[in-house]
């Protein structure tokens, strides 16, 4: 089942149908784009054009007092940042005779 995420920090939106996931992709995707950008506007437009209320409310929820949020889905689990930083492992020094 796919999951949205919030691209800015990856915090789970929900689980969408695949038929919500294709209204999505339908009414917000271009060509170029891999993630959704939607402002309280927005999700009244497709509010409009006949989208299922859950999905409506959930997007609201995860947009809550922000202007606008940019989101993507997957179908396993959260997306992987572009750059992950790992820390350094604690390690034992050696002495060298």
């Amino acid at each position: 089942m796919p999951q949205l995420h919030r691209f800015d920090n990856g915090s789970k939106i929900g689980n969408v149908s695949h038929e919500q996931l294709k209204f999505l992709n339908d009414h917000l995707m271009d060509d170029t784009a891999t993630e959704f950008c939607v402002n309280s506007n927005t999700l009244k437009c497709l509010a409009e054009f006949g989208a299922d209320p859950m999905l409506i409310g959930m997007l609201e929820d995860a947009l809550g007092h922000d202007s606008w949020m940019e989101f993507t889905w997957t179908t396993d689990g959260p997306p992987t940042p572009w750059i992950q930083v790992v820390p350094a492992k604690p390690g034992r020094r050696t002495r060298r005779a």
